[in-house]
């Protein structure tokens, strides 16, 4: 995991270090089945596997709006990717599919 530095950002920041910028990845499981946790520059993106394990994972989607919700007022997207052909905006504002499939999730809005 690395720290990537804004070089061209006018804004110096507090005291003298480098206005710092989220970049990394991050490898686990969720519900028991393998996710992909993707930070950079435009935001976190949340990589799921299959359809299959997206739709096992939405049960979990309630215990997590107090982080969403953390991350929101930071100002951080989100948004998760589904199987490799489907990318849902979680944050700032949550896609109408993504509340669809997990009502909690229209708490954001």
């Amino acid at each position: 995991m690395g720290v990537a530095r804004d070089h061209e950002d006018t804004d110096e920041g507090h005291g003298h270090l480098p206005k710092l910028i989220m970049a990394g990845r991050l490898t686990g499981t969720l519900d028991g089945r393998p996710v992909v946790i993707d930070a950079d520059d435009v935001g976190l993106s949340l990589t799921i596997v299959s359809v299959r394990a997206a739709w096992a994972a939405r049960g979990s989607v309630s215990t997590l709006v107090p982080v969403l919700g953390a991350l929101k007022r930071s100002g951080i997207q989100v948004r998760v990717k589904i199987g490799g052909f489907m990318t849902l905006e979680l944050l700032p504002r949550p896609s109408a599919l993504a509340r669809l499939f997990a009502p909690s999730l229209a708490s954001l809005v």
